[in-house]
């Protein structure tokens, strides 16, 4: 089996939310207002993605942070003027050749949509890879979908794993369960922490914003490099511990991590181990787990002190098998 390098100790990180809301639809501050919250946070960019508008807010790139093109596009459901239905994430692809042009600033689409039976999500996905974007199956557990859609629906490139606004709880990985659901199927899907913030007040105590993030390794702080990098699977989530380097070495995969309580490996068929000092405490910045053929991924989480969750993409391991035939 051949040494890997999914994520490199020395390759630059930027931080990043794929979730929010401003006055385009049912935020509390302006576009203009959010971005200036986020730069405060430390943020490198985020997506403003409001609910069935679409921005693209160049105005606001610089050196030092960017906006990604993007909406939330939801209202469809199958229970008429019932709530929760489904939301997708909807992000530009800047390498994408779509089939239909790509969408414009603050162009804005009906809700509620039509529920014309169990394919009306996918024909959802659908239209919005048509028109040059990646699509993101947005908090799973909040607007209760059913595990099978997991498998069912195609085209989501990642799975919303974390959203603070509807958790406000980073010791749960709430929507950890619909993502083994997805790649114990066979799905190849990425797994992101967001905050779905609608309130960016700076003087609460318990801030809606700043709750969950991706970190991106990518080249250069540009639109095309980190989505292609967030393509490719170059990043982890996380609500508070970083994750440094993640490796396949000899036949390991070895993890490397700001000071945690816990180094979860998830892995199937094969179950996977933790990893902590359960006697002395001391904190845990190293870990690894032997690669058997069996498995069909790992993917690591590192739980800090304060019960905060950094979550790893999935190793698929047939790909390194191939890679050594």
């Amino acid at each position: 089996m051949e040494n890997k390098i999914y994520l490199h100790a020395d390759q630059s990180s930027y931080k990043g939310n794929l979730h929010l809301h401003t006055t385009w639809s049912d935020g509390s501050l302006s576009a203009a207002e959010t971005v200036e919250v986020f730069k405060e946070k430390g943020y490198h960019f985020v997506c403003i993605s409001d609910h069935d508008v679409y921005a693209r807010t160049d105005e606001f790139n610089t050196d030092t942070f960017i906006t990604l093109p993007g909406m939330e596009r939801g209202g469809l459901n199958p229970v008429a003027d019932r709530d929760p239905g489904y939301h997708f994430g909807v992000l530009d692809d800047p390498d994408a050749q779509p089939a239909q042009v790509r969408f414009e600033h603050l162009e804005r689409f009906p809700v509620p949509l039509p529920w014309e039976g169990d394919h009306s999500p996918q024909a959802l996905i659908d239209e919005m890879n048509a028109h040059g974007n990646l699509v993101i199956f947005n908090h799973p557990e909040w607007h209760l979908t059913r595990f099978e859609d997991m498998v069912r629906y195609d085209g989501f490139f990642a799975i919303e794993i974390y959203n603070h606004a509807t958790e406000w709880s980073p010791v749960s990985s709430y929507g950890a369960a619909y993502w083994h659901h997805a790649l114990q199927n066979g799905k190849r899907v990425f797994g992101i922490a967001a905050d779905d913030s609608h309130t960016h007040d700076r003087n609460w105590a318990m801030p809606e914003y700043g709750g969950g993030w991706v970190c991106v390794q990518a080249d250069t702080l540009t639109p095309r490099a980190i989505v292609a990098s967030l393509k490719a699977g170059r990043f982890y989530s996380s609500t508070g511990p970083a994750i440094h380097a993640l490796r396949v070495e000899d036949g390991q995969l070895i993890v490397e991590c700001s000071p945690c309580k816990l180094i979860m490996f998830k892995a199937f068929p094969l179950r996977g181990p933790f990893v902590g000092d359960f006697q002395g405490g001391s904190p845990q910045t190293l870990a690894s787990i032997p690669i058997e053929p069996e498995m069909q991924y790992i993917r690591v989480e590192c739980i800090d002190f304060d019960g905060n969750v950094a979550w790893s993409n999935p190793v698929f391991v047939a790909d390194l098998l191939r890679e050594e035939e």
